[in-house]
Formats: structure tokens, C-alpha cells, sequence
């Protein structure tokens, strides 16, 4: 009798192994290899001129994009990112308004949109595509840059500032404060969920040699000085208001910090108020 709970009890948990060893490598997978959200809107759709651009990252993807020269004559340049796993011509009808003061340079992370890659990481090595764009620019004598990102982009921006002296502000929208809480989000399993996380973070660790404790926008802020604003909403179901909470405690010591949090819209959602806000913050500050 003791011999067949003994022998129950390996099997449930031989099965209870595997069931959390396949919904994890499910995770890694779906988490790197993300079906895209492709758009077909590009700056003729909007009568923006623009000229295709592409770039290499330090690892020797190619990173395709479009350079949008501003309305008025200006060195100022915005480098506009979009989220995961979307393209560069999902943020562009939002913010065509920054064309009359400032340049933009708009590109496809690495994987998504028109840009190589086989696979996503959700912000860690997202950071070499922006330092790739900011030595582009740099080929056009543009030292000096501003950063909004969206979502993973804001993620991506903020882990940046201290990468690269060039960026000079930046506005980071629905961004996560740590890609290793995110994780502890995908799947919503009360208990569950941790092992599965754990599983998640080793998978990354061991085929892509990234540990996504290391990937953690609110740690790379703590010392930051240059101008940043955070917006977020406590609607957001995507990237929880608590990730907000996290990068603006972050900030404490930061006095050029600015933060806009409202309890009205979704994911990604803009409206006229967030629009000036930006705007004046990017003419204030760059």
C-alpha cells in the first residue's frame, strides 16, 4: 500500500514537471518569437515626405527605418520607438504632429517589422537598436537626440541613458519597470506562476545568454539627470500601473523628472492633453 502512494505521488509530480517545463518553454518561445503586428501606414499615407533608411546593429542585424525631416528647418531629432510586437508604422499616425518642430528617425527593432532578426527580446538587446540609430544619426552630424518610446520602446529608451550621453530627453509611455516582473505576469496562475517565471528567465539565460534580472529600466534610472517623463494609466491591463510606480520611486533624486498618470485609457492610447504635454516637453527640454 505505502509502495502505490509512493508510486502515485512520483507520478504527479513527474507530471506536474512536465506539465511546467512545456508551458515554460511554450512562454520563452511565444515570448521571442511573437506573432507581428505589421502596419501598412507609412509617412506618404500621412503626406510626410521621408526618406527609407537602414542600419546595422553591433551584432550585425540590419535595422531598416524612415528618416522624417521636420516641417521647419532644425538639427533637433526624435528618435520615436514603437512597442512589442509591433512596427514602426503603429506609432507614426500618433505622433506625425512632432514633424513641425523636430526630425524623426523611426525604425523596426530587431525581428519586428522590415528589420532581420530571428527573434525578439522584449527590451535587452533592443538596446543595441537604438545605440545602432544614434550612431546613424551621428553619420548625419546629429549629436544630439531626443527618445519617446512606447511600451517596450519606453523600456528600451530608459535602459539606454546611460549607454549613450547623446540622448538629452526622454518621454517613456506604458513602459515596464522590470523585465523579470513581466515575466511573473505572463501567466497569472496564482503559485503556478513562479516556477514557471524561474523556468522563463533560465531558458533565456541559457539560449540567449540573457538574464532578465539584468533587464530593469527603473535600475538603469537611479542616477539619471536629464529630463524624463513617465505617462502611464492605472487602466492599462498590459503593463500594470505598479511598473509606473516603481520607475517614478526611482526617480526620487532625478528633479527634472515628470510624470503624467491618468485612470481613463487603454494600452496605448493617446488623447489631445498627452499631446501638448509632449510636445512642450520635448521643446522645454531638447
Amino acid at each position: 500500500m505505502r509502495a502505490e502512494v509512493i508510486t502515485s505521488i512520483v507520478r504527479i509530480t513527474l507530471v506536474l514537471l512536465g506539465f511546467l517545463l512545456l508551458i515554460s518553454i511554450w512562454g520563452f518561445y511565444i515570448s521571442i518569437r511573437p506573432p507581428k503586428i505589421s502596419s501598412s501606414i507609412t509617412p506618404r499615407a500621412l503626406n510626410l515626405p521621408y526618406e527609407d533608411v537602414s542600419f546595422q546593429t553591433a551584432d550585425g542585424l540590419t535595422l531598416r527605418g524612415w528618416h522624417v525631416p521636420s516641417e521647419k528647418e532644425t538639427d533637433k531629432t526624435l528618435i520615436l520607438l514603437h512597442g512589442y510586437p509591433a512596427d514602426k508604422g503603429d506609432i507614426l499616425p500618433a505622433l506625425a504632429f512632432l514633424q513641425k518642430d523636430f526630425n524623426l528617425l523611426l525604425f523596426d527593432f530587431r525581428y519586428l517589422g522590415e528589420s532581420e532578426g530571428s527573434y525578439s527580446t522584449a527590451g535587452a538587446k533592443e538596446v543595441e537598436d537604438l545605440l545602432a540609430a544614434i550612431r546613424f544619426l551621428k553619420t548625419r552630424a546629429i549629436t544630439e537626440v531626443g527618445v519617446w518610446g512606447f511600451s517596450m520602446g519606453g523600456a528600451v529608451a530608459l535602459m539606454a541613458i546611460e549607454k549613450a550621453p547623446e540622448i538629452r530627453a526622454v518621454a517613456a509611455e506604458s513602459s515596464y519597470a522590470s523585465l523579470a516582473e513581466m515575466a511573473l505576469l505572463l501567466f497569472r496562475i496564482p503559485v503556478v506562476k513562479y516556477p514557471i517565471a524561474y523556468l522563463i528567465g533560465l531558458w533565456s539565460k541559457l539560449f540567449l545568454g540573457i538574464d532578465v534580472s539584468d533587464v530593469s529600466p527603473a535600475a538603469g534610472i537611479r542616477n539619471s539627470e536629464i529630463p524624463i517623463l513617465i505617462t502611464h494609466s492605472s487602466a492599462d491591463v498590459v503593463v500594470p500601473f505598479s511598473q509606473a510606480k516603481l520607475l517614478q520611486q526611482a526617480l526620487i533624486n532625478n528633479p527634472r523628472a515628470e510624470f503624467w498618470f491618468n485612470s481613463e485609457f487603454a494600452h496605448g492610447q493617446l488623447d489631445a492633453e498627452y499631446k501638448t504635454r509632449l510636445q512642450n516637453f520635448f521643446q522645454k527640454n531638447f
